[in-house]
């Protein structure tokens, strides 16, 4: 710790120690005020473009490709905006959405430049995930969280059940909270490569994987048994790993009856594979008949703006205009459903910002599963920088997940999720590419 402040104090200088404080507050802002992550975001853009106006810039020669699908990305959604019947309700969301690409090329630069910052991002992730932690675990033992939030709670089935959201209050993001940051903790554990956290990474995933399960988010549990089947494929002892995992699974559910409902019963009966006072169709559905419903509604947005989709944040006008047309029912039974997203990213994405915005999206998808394979066949030759490149890959996987329920994928708060993570998939993806490891 004393080397990296004698580091920090002498080497690096005034503006990106600024450019440092601001990517450092966003990941607790994250947890407690979606407004101050988004401030700090966006001031940390505009720092780093004035840097980028005062400095030699060549080293961004080493992301020419991913800057240019950024550049696409960005001027397709810009396309989307100008062509849309909604210009105002899309216009903050699509013309300023670059500010999360400078918020990846932040930590790219930071990271490319002063290597030791490694250290800082680990002890402020684990710091920050370590606070909310310890916050959901009062709110569980006391009723109430540090800031006095009680359990929310949901109706099933005529009785109320309660959850952990701990700072989040109302809304149930605390899981994916958790869930989104465990591989870049993980990632950052395994760069760091010191003997004293040999055992931090199990310590970890066992603790919030407890939280995850106890904050009652069914697409957070998942994606959660998604990165521990992750981390089996490349243990040395996957069979006690698979073991300790069942036998922590199975306590949970037998000391836990609501949840047990809450992620087995309560999923059978929206699949309609199980009958219930309010599910008893003989129709098996992939998912809930609201989630089907919504992804019918963003088939009918994108065959009507096939190229550039309808605009982003443009799913609920648009379907209320469609829907005044009458469209007939599917085959399924399916019909029109208005809310302010398609709840699945690509089907999202195919209404908001059409065919070419999809492809785009898809194809980084297709690289990182792609990536994800080539790298565990060759697991067994992985040092440290293929190791934390493993987990932050598969970071970027569950965020873009393409077969579950999910959060808008222009939410500001789910945007500075993947634009974070994606800062440090693109320092690893060049230390490996170029070879020049620290």
């Amino acid at each position: 710790m004393n080397t990296f402040f004698k580091n920090f104090n002498q080497n690096v200088e005034v503006i990106d120690k600024c450019l440092l404080i601001l990517i450092g507050l966003i990941p607790i802002s994250l947890a407690i005020s979606i407004f101050m992550a988004d401030l700090f975001g966006s001031t940390a853009g505009i720092t780093l473009i004035y840097i980028f106006l005062k400095k030699d810039i060549t080293f961004l020669k080493l992301l020419k490709k991913e800057i240019f699908l950024m550049m696409i990305f960005y001027s397709i959604i810009l396309i989307s905006l100008f062509i849309s019947d909604f210009f105002k309700h899309s216009f903050l969301a699509s013309f300023f959405y670059f500010r999360y690409f400078f918020v990846s090329l932040s930590i790219f630069y930071l990271l490319k430049k002063y290597d030791f910052l490694i250290s800082f991002f680990l002890y402020i992730i684990i710091g920050t995930i370590s606070f909310v932690i310890l916050d959901a675990m009062i709110q569980y033992l006391n009723g109430t969280n540090l800031f006095g939030y009680g359990h929310s709670a949901y109706l099933e089935d005529e009785r109320t059940l309660k959850y952990l959201t701990s700072f989040f209050n109302e809304e149930k993001k605390l899981g994916s909270y958790l869930v989104r940051f465990l591989p870049l903790i993980l990632g950052l554990i395994y760069l760091y490569d010191k003997i004293k956290y040999i055992h931090l990474d199990k310590c970890i995933l066992i603790i919030v994987g407890l939280i995850i399960f106890h904050s009652s988010e069914r697409t957070a549990l998942f994606l959660y048994f998604v990165i521990l089947a992750s981390y089996i494929l490349i243990s040395k002892n996957k069979l006690k790993v698979i073991l300790t995992g069942l036998f922590i699974t199975l306590i949970l559910f037998i000391s836990n009856n609501n949840l047990k409902e809450k992620y087995i019963d309560s999923t059978l009966m929206q699949m309609e594979l199980k009958e219930s006072q309010f599910y008893n169709s003989n129709k098996v559905r992939f998912v809930s008949e609201e989630h089907e419903n919504l992804i019918y509604t963003a088939i009918v947005i994108f065959k009507k703006n096939f190229l550039f989709g309808s605009g982003v944040k443009t799913f609920h006008p648009q379907c209320r205009k469609i829907a005044e047309q009458k469209i007939e029912s599917d085959n399924q039974r399916n019909k029109m459903q208005c809310s302010t997203h398609a709840h699945n990213t690509y089907f999202q994405l195919l209404s908001d910002v059409g065919i070419f915005g999809f492809l785009i999206i898809f194809y980084f998808l297709y690289y990182l599963v792609s990536t994800f394979f080539k790298m565990l066949l060759n697991s067994k030759k992985m040092d440290k920088y293929f190791l934390s490149y493993y987990f932050i890959n598969v970071g970027m996987l569950i965020n873009l997940f393409p077969l579950i329920p999910s959060g808008s994928f222009f939410n500001n708060w789910i945007c500075l999720m993947i634009s974070y993570l994606f800062g440090f998939w693109l320092f690893l993806k060049t230390q490996i590419t170029h070879k020049k490891y620290t």
